[in-house]
């Protein structure tokens, strides 16, 4: 293995870190000294590194005594983002859809705490819809695929979301108190898309349906943004396109119908 050196020689920890896993996952488990023989490290260095290692929950002890494998915790970040890219290339094709069929920038959002991030869009007629790029992310309340992720999340998720209605240096508060958006959310939960007038932009308007995985679980959403007149007034159903483009990539992650119709219902509607 080639080492990436730092200016004083030595490996720094990051990337001695990433040696270390790389090392055991080619091989499934290692002893220290092994890893010293793959690695270059000395064992007392690599004592300690997998000792932190192993706090953190990345590394756990082996079969045998002695051998050190990868842990649960590294695991399962592991199949996060492996997820991830199967939810990016299995919504790519209805992502091209939706932007062929309305003409919109079509987005693929996937939350991270309570921020909604872009990890896949196809820019519309509306060019000058310049924000929320590949990796840039707003606040999981404001905007049609946002509210469409947060109103089908968990009951403790949303409610620590309206306990802190967090605010953008960009888009501002999502909502002007936390009843409004509690109804918001119901409205969307009930009808299972989101609709937005002008939450990120005067004139600006988009629809958003959530993802859902094979548990049931949302994952992502998809949603087209444009201007009003554009998205709601162009001879195509939005909310019918959009909803039929996420339950498509719904259906591909093995999620039923029923499960979604099930998340849905979760909340009744106060509309």
């Amino acid at each position: 293995m080639s080492e990436v050196t730092d200016p004083a020689g030595g490996m720094n920890l990051v990337t001695k870190s990433a040696g270390v896993l790389h090392a055991i996952a080619e091989a499934g488990e290692l002893t220290v000294g092994e890893l010293a023989e793959r690695t270059g490290e000395p064992a007392s260095s690599l004592y300690r590194l997998l000792s932190t290692l192993h706090a953190i929950g990345w590394v756990e002890d082996g079969s045998r005594r002695g051998k050190t494998r990868l842990g649960l915790d590294f695991v399962r970040l592991g199949a996060k983002l492996e997820s991830q890219l199967d939810l990016r290339e299995l919504a790519r094709p209805e992502l091209e859809r939706l932007h062929a069929s309305t003409g919109q920038t079509a987005f693929l959002c996937i939350r991270r705490d309570l921020r909604a991030v872009c990890i896949d869009r196809i820019d519309g007629l509306d060019v000058q819809i310049h924000n929320l790029r590949l990796g840039e992310s707003m606040p999981l309340g404001q905007g049609a695929a946002p509210r469409a992720i947060l109103a089908f999340e968990s009951d403790e998720l949303i409610e620590r979301y309206l306990s802190e209605l967090p605010e953008d240096e960009f888009f501002g508060p999502v909502a002007s108190d936390a009843d409004e958006l509690r109804r918001r959310l119901k409205e969307t939960a009930a009808a299972g898309v989101a609709v937005a007038h002008s939450d990120w932009g005067q004139g600006i308007g988009g629809v958003g349906a959530p993802i859902f995985n094979h548990s049931g679980a949302v994952v992502g959403a998809l949603s087209i943004s444009g201007q009003t007149h554009r998205v709601f007034h162009s001879g195509y159903d939005p909310v019918e396109v959009v909803l039929s483009a996420a339950a498509a990539v719904s259906r591909a992650l093995g999620a039923s119908l029923q499960q979604g119709a099930d998340f849905s219902a979760k909340d009744g509607s106060d509309s």
